[in-house]
């Protein structure tokens, strides 16, 4: 858990993660700029976002989306609606990731 998204692109740095849930409005660094830097990086980049933000307007999803996020959630949220959405990422995630080695192990 990170209070900025300064903090959460340093715990990226040390830690593994198959899903990140970013919320818009952060200190300092708002969440569209931080998924821009996660994006960014390539150790980083392909691992899914869902933005979560009380703000609903078409552009700031729009926003999200342009950043690099995969979904977008808005808040107040239904919490089996974000358990199932973050669950099918993650299986995504790892599914991409096996398909990844098996390419490696096929090309070498």
């Amino acid at each position: 858990y990170a209070q900025s998204g300064y903090k959460a692109l340093e715990l990226l740095e040390k830690n593994k993660f198959d899903l990140i849930l970013l919320d818009v409005v952060m200190p300092i660094m708002d969440g569209y700029h931080v998924c821009s830097k996660i994006k960014a990086n390539d150790k980083t980049k392909k691992i899914p976002i869902i933005f979560l933000s009380g703000k609903d307007s078409s552009s700031d999803i729009e926003q999200a989306y342009e950043s690099g996020g995969i979904d977008y959630v808005v808040k107040p949220f239904i919490t089996i609606e974000l358990i199932t959405k973050a669950n099918s990422y993650v299986r995504l995630k790892q599914l991409e990731d096996k398909f990844e080695l098996l390419k490696e192990d096929f090309n070498e």
